[in-house]
């Protein structure tokens, strides 16, 4: 999982408050695919992170989705949306707006992006 992560072993010798967001943040999710569940519930899982651990822990997502564990995750970033999930919700001020995939949102909202599709969806 180190590997996986680009994490230095010597990382787990330290406490988690003595690293920046994106260290701790990588911390938790290695702490978390190492749980072995097969249902992940992940909050921004990408978020603090660097170009490259983002490329890394959305690597290790798509693994995990193809052995087939459920992932679970809240995030604003759209583009992970639609790289990562097979389904998607928008929930906007309080109520859900669309479940689908997100070639289902884009071909309901009418727009080529899922961005605009979002935009289209709260508007």
């Amino acid at each position: 999982m180190l590997e996986a992560l680009d994490l230095d072993p010597a990382a787990l010798g330290r406490p988690v408050r003595a690293y920046s967001k994106g260290m701790a943040q990588k911390l938790g999710l290695a702490a978390c695919f190492l749980s072995g569940k097969r249902l992940l519930i992940l909050d921004e899982p990408v978020s603090g992170l660097d170009p490259k651990a983002r490329a890394l822990v959305k690597r290790h997502l798509l693994r995990l989705k193809a052995a087939g564990h459920t992932l679970f995750f809240s995030t604003h970033a759209l583009p992970d949306v639609e790289e990562l999930c097979d389904r998607m919700a928008i929930l906007h001020g309080g109520e859900i707006r669309f479940v689908g995939s997100p070639a289902e949102c884009r071909e309901r909202f009418e727009a080529e992006t899922l961005e605009q599709a979002f935009l289209n969806c709260i508007n």
